[in-house]
């Protein structure tokens, strides 16, 4: 894959009752390409919150590290995963950012197994070419 590069694994997974959540980013960053973002390995039928930031906050959080900094800017959505203990968004990557912007993402995810009853995702970075 060409554009391998453009994802980088931060690592950072806290393990939940699947052991450890795994996050992938898959497709180019460049305008209008289609953009994979796949959780696996996580609890099934599970409350989550992605987490994406601009930058890189990497903060002691209830046992694991806090990756994204969401807070200037950056957004929590609150999701689900499957019976299988996947979750699978797909969207088309915006026209118009910079080139070099990178953004940060990672699940956290309600887990009764993990510590203080959360897991978490390794973060990615996604870097625009």
């Amino acid at each position: 894959n060409a554009h391998a590069s453009l994802w980088t694994d931060l690592g950072h997974a806290l393990a939940g009752a699947s052991g450890l959540p795994a996050l992938t980013g898959i497709g180019q960053l460049t305008a209008s390409s289609q953009l994979t973002i796949e959780l696996t390995n996580a609890v099934p039928a599970s409350t989550c919150q992605l987490i994406a930031g601009l930058s890189q906050m990497d903060v002691p959080f209830k046992g694991g590290v806090l990756v994204p900094n969401f807070q200037s800017p950056g957004l929590m959505v609150p999701l689900f995963t499957n019976a299988q203990g996947r979750l699978i968004l797909n969207a088309p990557w915006p026209a118009g950012l910079p080139a070099g912007l990178s953004v940060y993402l990672q699940y956290w995810l309600a887990d009764a197994a993990g510590p203080a009853g959360l897991a978490a995702s390794n973060a990615v970075r996604g870097t625009t070419p």
